[in-house]
């Protein structure tokens, strides 16, 4: 039991980063989309095509986790979920950076055709 709790806690954590990045990149990103007026139309869509691609990155690699099972369960101790928990998160952290670098890609492709469009 304690294994599916220690998942569960990993599955919160890992929503809240993504939280965490999506609040912090939503201003920025929609300030940069809507600076070619080419692409201000789209801004909403890559917007929420950012958050949700970025969910789905933190979820499959929190799904990818293995449970320990129960006789690991009964001999750990709290700190030792803990640590349990931090190496699952590291999955987590290396879908993030891989997804936001492959979005600035993305992001610099596109600016790189629209170049000619300034407004």
């Amino acid at each position: 039991m304690n294994g599916l709790v220690a998942w569960i806690a990993l599955a919160v954590i890992a929503g809240g980063l993504v939280a965490a990045v999506a609040a912090l990149m939503r201003g920025p990103m929609r300030s940069l989309l809507t600076a070619n007026g080419h692409l201000e139309p789209a801004a909403g869509f890559y917007g929420r095509g950012f958050v949700l691609v970025l969910t789905l990155a933190a979820l499959a690699a929190v799904v990818g986790t293995s449970m320990p099972c129960p006789q690991q369960s009964a001999e750990k101790v709290c700190i030792e979920w803990v640590w349990w928990m931090v190496q699952g998160l590291q999955p987590v952290c290396w879908s993030l950076l891989g997804f936001l670098a492959g979005y600035v890609l993305l992001l610099t492709i596109l600016y790189a055709a629209l170049g000619r469009y300034r407004d």
